[in-house]
C-alpha cells in the first residue's frame, strides 16, 4: 500500500521486456546512418553517438524503474529519442540542396511522381493527366515499367499525398519535401499508436514503427502508404466499438473520417474499407434490431465517404476522366509484375505464364471469398479484418513487400486494442442452406474456389514465347571475363534473339534483363516484327537499355531474358547463355 500511495503500481514485466526489445531494435536500426555519418559528418555521429547512450539508459531504467507511472516516463523519452533520430536520419540520407537543382535527390518514381505533382500543385495546374518523364533523369528514378513497353510518368495516387508534400515545399525547406511529409507523418503514426495502445503495450508503437528503421527509410522516399498510417491506425483501433448503442459518437465519427484521409492517400486502404465496414455492421447487428444496426453502419460508411469526397472533389472538377484515370491507375495501367507474392512462381520459378492477368483476378477473388468468410463465420474472423485484406495482394500481379510491411503497424494495433471478447456477440449469417455445421464447413471451400482456380490456371498456362540467345556481345565489343555461365561480367550491349509465337495470338513483346528479383528497363527492339503471328518465328537483335551495358550475373548467379506481352498479358523466361545448348536451363 506504501509504494501504492508512493508512486502507483509496479510496471508489468511484459511492459519491461516490450521496452527492452524495443530499445534493441532501434539501436539496429541506427546502424546504417553510423555508418554514412562517422567519416564525413561529424554533427550527425556525434547526435547518433548520444541517441545510443540514451538508449542504453533507458534500457537499463526499463528493468529498474518501480512504477508504472515511471515506466510510462521511460517509454516516452524513447519515443522522444526515435522521433530525434528521425530527424537526423532525414537530414543524413537527404541533405539539404537547392530544391530547383537537376539531380537534388535521388528518390524512387513513387516519390517523385508525388513531389512533381505537389510542385504542379502549387503551380495552379492539374496534377491528374500531366505526364513527368524527367523524373527518371531529374531525380535518378528507377521505372515501374509497363507491360505495353512504356513506364509510370504520371501520378497514380489519390490527391492527400501531393496537398501533404506541398506544405514543406511551399515553405521551401531545403530537404526533400515528399520525405518531409511522410516522415513527420511517420512520426504522427507513432504518437498515435503509442496513445492508443494499452499501457503494457506502449513499447510495441516504438518496435513496429522504428524497429531496424524499416518504416524510417520508406519515409525518406516519400511513400504515401506511410503518410496513411496515422489515420489507418485511428481507424482501426478498438474499431468493434464503433456505433455502440446505435450511436456514432466522437470516436466512431474520427474513425471514419480517419478511413476517409488515409483512402485520399492510397488505394490499399479501399481494400480495409469493406472488410471494416461489414466487421462493424456484424457486431451492432449481435446488440441491435438490424435496422438500427444498418442505420448506424451506413453513417460510418457516409462519414468516411464524405471525407473522402471533399478531398477529391476540386481534383475530379478539374477533368473528371484524368482523375479517375489516376486513382484508378494501379489497378488498370497493367504494371509488370514484381513482388514477394505467388506471381514469384512466374517470375522466379518457371519459365513465365500466358495468362498473368488471372493473378489478379484470382486475388480479387480471394478478397471477396474472404468477405464472405467474415460475414458467415465473425466471431472467429473478424478479429483478423485489419490483416484479410492483404491477402489479396499476396496473390496479385504486383505483390510487393512495402505493402505489407507498411500496414503491419495498424495489424499490431488492431491486436492490442480489440478483443476477442468484443466480437463475441456479433451476428452469424445463417441462411436456412448454412443451419448445420457440416454445411458452413463446406462453405468455405466453395468460397474460395474460384480464386483457386483462377490461380491454378495462371500458374498451369505455359508462356507463349520461345526464346533462344544466338548472339551477344560486351561493353567495348568484346566478350570481356566470363562468368561460369558463358556470360560477359562486364556489361552486355546487345543481344540477338530467335522468338517462336507458340500460342493462337499474334503478340507484341517488350523484352527485358534480370539477374535478381527486379527487370531492368526495357531493351530496345533495333529489329525484329512489331507484333509476332501466331505459329511464326523471327530474330530480334536488342540493344541494352539507354545504350549502356547492363552487367552480368555474379560469378555462380544467373542472367534472365524476359519477354512482356500486353494483350493478353503473358510472360515467358529464358535463362542467357552461350555456346552449346545455349539460353538452356529455364
Amino acid at each position: 500500500m506504501a509504494r501504492l500511495a508512493a508512486g502507483g503500481a509496479p510496471p508489468r514485466g511484459s511492459n519491461r521486456l516490450l521496452s527492452v526489445i524495443a530499445a534493441g531494435s532501434m539501436l539496429i536500426g541506427a546502424r546504417d546512418v553510423w555508418y554514412r555519418t562517422v567519416v564525413d559528418q561529424d554533427h550527425h555521429a556525434e547526435l547518433l553517438l548520444a541517441y545510443y547512450g540514451a538508449l542504453l539508459v533507458l534500457a537499463v531504467l526499463a528493468l529498474t524503474v518501480r512504477t508504472a507511472r515511471a515506466m510510462l516516463a521511460v517509454d516516452a523519452a524513447m519515443l522522444t529519442a526515435a522521433a530525434a533520430e528521425c530527424v537526423n536520419r532525414l537530414t543524413v540520407v537527404t541533405p539539404a540542396r537547392s530544391p530547383d537543382a537537376a539531380g537534388a535527390w535521388s528518390m524512387t518514381d513513387e516519390g517523385a511522381l508525388v513531389h512533381m505533382a505537389a510542385r504542379t500543385l502549387l503551380q495552379g495546374r492539374p496534377i491528374y493527366g500531366t505526364h513527368w518523364p524527367q523524373i527518371f533523369t531529374l531525380f535518378h528514378a528507377g521505372p515501374t515499367p509497363l507491360m505495353s513497353g512504356g513506364a509510370v510518368t504520371s501520378l497514380d495516387y489519390p490527391p492527400l499525398g501531393p496537398l501533404l508534400t506541398a506544405v514543406p515545399m511551399a515553405l521551401g525547406l531545403p530537404h526533400p519535401p515528399g520525405a518531409v511529409a511522410a516522415t513527420a507523418m511517420l512520426l504522427a503514426a507513432a504518437a498515435v499508436m503509442f496513445v492508443l495502445m494499452p499501457a503494457p503495450w506502449r513499447p510495441v508503437a516504438l518496435i513496429t514503427c522504428f524497429g531496424a528503421g524499416v518504416l524510417p527509410g520508406y519515409a525518406l522516399l516519400g511513400y504515401p502508404g506511410v503518410m496513411e498510417l496515422p489515420f489507418l491506425i485511428a481507424a482501426v483501433a478498438y474499431w468493434p466499438r464503433t456505433g455502440q448503442g446505435g450511436r456514432l459518437g466522437r470516436a466512431g465519427v474520427l474513425r471514419a473520417g480517419c478511413l476517409g484521409a488515409a483512402a485520399c492517400l492510397h488505394q490499399l486502404s479501399w481494400f480495409l474499407a469493406p472488410f471494416l465496414v461489414a466487421g462493424v455492421f456484424l457486431v451492432r447487428r449481435g446488440e441491435l434490431p438490424q435496422r438500427q444496426a444498418l442505420a448506424v453502419t451506413a453513417r460510418y460508411a457516409a462519414v468516411a465517404a464524405a471525407v473522402f469526397l471533399a478531398v477529391n472533389a476540386p481534383f475530379a472538377a478539374q477533368g473528371p476522366g484524368n482523375w479517375l484515370g489516376g486513382v484508378l491507375a494501379p489497378m488498370t495501367q497493367e504494371a509488370v509484375p514484381t513482388g514477394e507474392g505467388l506471381i514469384g512462381i512466374a517470375t522466379y520459378f518457371t519459365a513465365g505464364s500466358g495468362a498473368l492477368r488471372l493473378y489478379s483476378v484470382a486475388g480479387l477473388l480471394l478478397g471477396a471469398g474472404l468477405l464472405g468468410l467474415m460475414v458467415l463465420l465473425p466471431r472467429r474472423l473478424a478479429l483478423a479484418a485489419p490483416v484479410l485484406p492483404w491477402l489479396v495482394f499476396y496473390l496479385s500481379l504486383r505483390s510487393q513487400q512495402d505493402y505489407f510491411d507498411l500496414t503491419v503497424p495498424l495489424w499490431v494495433t488492431a491486436a492490442a486494442t480489440v478483443r476477442i471478447s468484443d466480437l463475441d456477440r456479433a451476428a452469424q449469417w445463417r441462411p436456412a442452406l448454412l443451419r448445420t455445421r457440416a454445411r458452413r464447413a463446406l462453405a468455405v471451400p466453395v468460397l474460395l474456389a474460384p480464386a483457386a482456380l483462377c490461380l491454378a490456371v495462371a500458374i498451369g498456362t505455359p508462356p507463349p514465347l520461345r526464346m533462344a540467345v544466338t548472339a551477344l556481345t560486351a561493353s567495348g565489343g568484346g566478350r570481356g571475363a566470363l562468368t561460369p555461365s558463358g556470360i560477359p561480367q562486364r556489361g552486355l550491349t546487345s543481344l540477338t534473339v530467335r522468338v517462336t509465337n507458340t500460342s493462337s495470338t499474334p503478340l507484341g513483346p517488350h523484352f527485358a534483363t534480370s539477374t535478381g528479383p527486379v527487370a531492368s528497363a526495357y531493351w530496345t527492339v533495333v529489329s525484329g516484327p512489331a507484333l509476332l503471328p501466331p505459329g511464326r518465328s523471327a530474330v530480334y537483335v536488342l540493344r541494352a537499355p539507354g545504350g549502356a551495358g547492363v552487367r552480368g550475373p555474379r560469378p555462380g548467379g544467373r542472367l534472365i531474358l524476359r519477354a512482356f506481352t500486353p494483350a493478353p498479358m503473358t510472360l515467358s523466361s529464358r535463362l542467357v547463355g552461350i555456346g552449346a545448348g545455349a539460353g538452356a536451363g529455364r
